[in-house]
């Protein structure tokens, strides 16, 4: 590997980042985000973006810009659900890309999985006012439209299945060191009905539960979609 002047490409990487926040705007109303990457497509030695760049940039330049992570950006052993408390440890406000990765190609439909919920549930513990979410996903290989309320749904599903935890009471068991009733706790409240509430959630919203909205989809993709083919 042939590097003999890294900062070759990072230098003016930053001194355009510098520029770009030169430009006049309300921080309060617009949220500049500085994003980083472990990969980089054509890129074999090294990525000029990496999260080191990313978070130090952010980090020397809070009153501009805050730090955004794509849980499809980091090796597959990372989780970003765990780095959460770590940024906002030193952040007042982070934001998400909120994605479903498999190995480093980040942009599959949401999935209700593990990391999802788990990266709900960090939100919720640390203050969901203080994370800026953003779902970045597709799939050309099925609907498009299907994806979307699929991905969506399955990110309302999270934050829903989070504010349900009594996290007060397991924060207390946590500070308290009653680590044998934390962990009976965390896993009864895995089997509680929480279908139930989502559907009762998407009632009250006017919406269709699951299981209903789906044949919509088929039909604007027959009557709409297809017609355009």
């Amino acid at each position: 590997m042939l590097r003999f002047q890294p900062n070759k490409h990072r230098k003016p990487y930053r001194e355009s980042i510098d520029e770009i926040l030169s430009e006049p705007y309300d921080f309060n109303k617009v949220k500049p985000c500085i994003e980083s990457k472990v990969f980089g497509i054509g890129v074999e030695a090294y990525t000029v973006g990496s999260g080191e760049f990313a978070l130090s940039y952010a980090a020397m330049n809070k009153e501009k810009c805050i730090p955004l992570m794509d849980n499809g950006h980091y090796h597959p052993t990372e989780v970003v659900s765990d780095k959460i408390p770590a940024l906002l440890a030193f952040f007042p406000e982070i934001a998400l890309h909120v994605t479903r990765p498999i190995r480093w190609d980040s942009d599959h439909v949401v999935l209700f999985d593990d990391e999802t919920r788990e990266i709900a549930r960090e939100i919720v513990r640390c203050g969901i006012n203080r994370v800026h979410i953003a779902l970045d996903y597709f799939d050309a290989s099925i609907n498009r439209i299907s994806a979307w309320v699929t991905g969506f749904r399955n990110v309302q599903k999270a934050l829903l299945y989070a504010l349900l935890q009594p996290n007060d009471k397991l924060k207390a068991l946590q500070d308290s060191g009653n680590f044998s009733k934390l962990m009976v706790l965390q896993e009864e409240q895995k089997t509680l009905p929480f279908g139930e509430i989502w559907d009762e959630y998407c009632r009250r919203c006017n919406k269709p539960i699951d299981g209903e909205w789906f044949r919509e989809i088929e039909a604007y993709e027959k009557e709409v979609l297809e017609a355009r083919a």
